[in-house]
């Protein structure tokens, strides 16, 4: 396929995913996304996720990228890295507050060296206001930007969400701002600064429900009709043991509905409210452990009424219609042969991105220093000093 940003040059400087998703979706496009990896010796104790190429974090979100081993701790590992600022678009990084400044490469250091670069830095809870300093992880995030909140409710405790949506959106909103810089670069010559706070990304997920918050003082969004406020919207158990979803949130829609199920008698209970919206959940209850989750699906799927499958993700996984799109796809793993993935879900004239290969850490040190016009004897130089590192026990 034809991959859309084939010459743009992207440095990676990170450990954790709120950046790394993102740049591998740039990645996926065709960007030279060259992630700048630590020495194993410069690592913060032995922390697999951060070390090892066959943990599930680095088989997730180091595909289609080059990796260069780099101390940064070091003055001649900084002057690569600046060799390497020269020659690219942009540098997303994921640092600790104030770490970046502390080895030189913050925006104002780069900018002065490359005045046109994009510079993107994601961080916790952004570079201004009281809690600029403060540091955090994906249940942390879920937790400060009203995602745990909103998993419980209706009796049940907060809990943690098993994905890393804080991460990830955090993630997307950085791409969408470097795609944006890239083309006012291209309008006007000049670079762009951008600051992207994982607690603000999550936070804006919550538009609606804050709208239904400022106009009508809700409070919990699952009482909002289509969230769950309504028995026409919500998760109902099989006869199998399984579930399905309703969405039935129109008028039309929930006369519908009540005819697929049988209780036409319901369908003047649209606007039903409290011990009755009970009670005509109760009855929808009733009428859907009646039948299996296939069967409701195949009856809904003929009379176009929103009843839904609830799957997992291993069923996801193995669902005909993921593979057959190539959301399911492989990359050749130095150690592990294929190792599947999931593709990024753009598909550019009909087709979705594919998977060539997989980074491992200093893999393509060598070759990129080459590029800068770095002769051999100046690599073995690095190399004797740690700056730089060759790929350490690399599988055929």
């Amino acid at each position: 396929m034809e991959k859309l940003l084939t010459g743009v040059r992207i440095l990676e400087v990170a450990a954790f995913s709120p950046v790394k998703f993102g740049t591998t979706i740039l990645a996926d496009l065709g960007a030279d996304v060259i992630q700048i990896d630590k020495p194993r010796s410069a690592q913060r104790g032995d922390v697999p996720l951060l070390t090892s190429p066959e943990h599930p974090r680095w088989l997730w979100h180091s595909r289609n990228k080059r990796s260069v081993v780099l101390d940064l701790k070091q003055p001649a590992g900084q002057e690569v890295f600046y060799d390497l600022v020269v020659t690219a678009d942009a540098v997303v990084e994921g640092f600790a507050t104030g770490a970046a400044q502390r080895l030189g490469i913050d925006y104002d250091s780069v900018r002065a060296r490359k005045p046109d670069i994009i510079y993107c830095r994601v961080s916790g809870f952004a570079e201004t206001g009281p809690d600029a300093a403060l540091g955090g992880h994906e249940q942390n995030y879920q937790a400060v930007g009203g995602l745990t909140a909103a998993s419980g409710g209706a009796g049940r405790e907060p809990a943690v969400t098993p994905l890393p949506i804080s991460d990830s959106v955090s993630s997307l909103y950085a791409v969408i701002g470097l795609l944006a810089a890239l083309q006012q670069r291209q309008a006007t010559g000049r670079g762009a600064r951008l600051s992207i706070s994982i607690q603000d990304s999550v936070l804006s997920l919550f538009g609606y429900d804050a709208q239904y918050h400022w106009r009508a003082g809700v409070g919990d969004p699952r009482t909002v009709r289509e969230f769950g406020g309504h028995p026409g919207t919500g998760v109902y158990q099989t006869s199998d043991g399984r579930y399905v979803m309703v969405s039935a949130v129109e008028p039309w829609a929930w006369e519908r509905l009540c005819g697929v199920l049988g209780v036409q008698d319901l369908a003047g209970a649209y606007d039903a409210t409290g011990a009755d919206a009970d009670a005509v959940r109760a009855r929808l209850g009733t009428a859907f452990a009646a039948k299996t989750r296939d069967e409701w699906q195949s009856r809904g799927d003929a009379r176009d009424v929103g009843i839904s499958p609830v799957l997992d993700y291993t069923e996801l996984l193995r669902l005909p219609h993921m593979r057959e799109r190539g959301m399911v796809t492989s990359v050749p793993h130095p150690s592990l042969g294929d190792v599947e993935q999931l593709a990024t879900p753009i598909a550019v004239d009909g087709r979705i991105p594919t998977s060539d290969w997989m980074a491992w850490p200093g893999r393509h040190t060598e070759a990129v220093l080459a590029e800068l016009g770095y002769s051999e004897q100046r690599r073995a130089q690095l190399r004797d000093s740690g700056v730089i590192s060759l790929p350490d026990g690399e599988g055929a």
